[in-house]
């Protein structure tokens, strides 16, 4: 059970996510749009090596860890998720900026994913703002 204190803490912690996200002037996802996303990515996670994210709150790339095995109502939920990020702790769907597929996986060993097959899982899912160039595609979750 949740004290009063905790209850008050959650309550600033979304205040704070709605003042962020009001700065910019259309959501682009919908909850039951992003868990057809992360349905659909989790089905695909031996084609998506890495996928990267931004959220509105901070400047600062996180990436988001999706398994085969990752399960909605366990790893995540109808408004966001829990755990599955570089970031730790809690991410709601609404904080997301931008998901970004970059081409390289790693500079080291030059590892690369497949642009044109995440692309194509992305059309399969539904209509997305993409913004594609040589390093990746960025999926943009909401626009200025």
């Amino acid at each position: 059970m949740m004290t009063k204190k905790s209850l008050r803490h959650y309550a600033q912690i979304e205040r704070e996510i709605e003042k962020d996200v009001s700065r910019f002037t259309q959501p682009l996802m919908s909850n039951s749009k992003w868990v057809r996303l992360i349905c659909k990515l989790v089905e695909n996670a031996d084609n998506i090596l890495k996928i990267e994210f931004k959220k509105v709150q901070q400047d600062q790339i996180g990436e988001l860890y999706l398994e085969g095995d990752t399960e909605f109502g366990f790893d995540y939920w109808q408004n966001g998720f829990e755990g599955c990020n570089s970031l730790g702790g809690w991410l709601t769907f609404k904080e997301i900026e931008y998901l970004f597929f970059p081409k390289k996986i790693t500079s080291i060993e030059q590892e690369e994913q497949d642009l044109e097959q995440i692309e194509a899982i992305l059309n399969s899912i539904g209509l997305f703002l993409l913004e594609k160039d040589e390093q990746g595609i960025k999926l943009l979750c909401c626009k200025k």
